[in-house]
C-alpha cells in the first residue's frame, strides 16, 4: 500500500521590532531597524518616525534602511520617540499598523 498527503506550509509573520538603539560610533546597534523574517511584503512597507512634538522626522519605504538618529543631517537629542510601521502580509494581503517608542541613547 500507499499513502500520499499533500501538507501546505504557510509562512508566518514574524518580525522584532527594538526598543532601543544606540547611534555612538561603536558599530553596534547603530540605527534602529525593524528585522522582518518571514511573512511580510517587502514592496509594501512604509517606517515613519516623529519626535515628541509629533513632527515627522524620518521615513522611509525600504525594509533594509533604518533611522540613524539625525533629523535635517544632525543626531537628535537622546530621548524617547514614537514611530509607526505600516506592512502588508504576503500571506493574506492584509495590512498592519503597529506604532510603539523607541528610546535614543548615545
Amino acid at each position: 500500500d500507499t499513502a500520499q498527503v499533500n501538507i501546505q506550509i504557510r509562512e508566518e509573520l514574524i518580525y522584532y521590532i527594538p526598543n532601543s538603539f544606540t547611534p555612538d560610533g561603536d558599530e553596534f546597534n547603530e540605527q534602529f531597524l525593524p528585522v522582518f523574517t518571514s511573512g511580510f511584503d517587502p514592496q509594501d512597507y512604509n517606517l515613519l518616525v516623529y519626535n515628541r512634538w509629533g513632527e515627522l522626522i524620518f521615513e522611509t519605504r525600504n525594509h533594509l534602511v533604518g533611522w540613524d538618529g539625525t533629523y535635517k543631517g544632525n543626531l537628535v537629542k537622546d530621548g524617547i520617540y514614537t514611530y509607526l510601521v505600516e506592512f502588508k502580509s504576503s500571506v493574506n494581503d492584509g495590512r498592519f499598523q503597529v506604532t510603539g517608542h523607541v528610546s535614543m541613547l548615545k
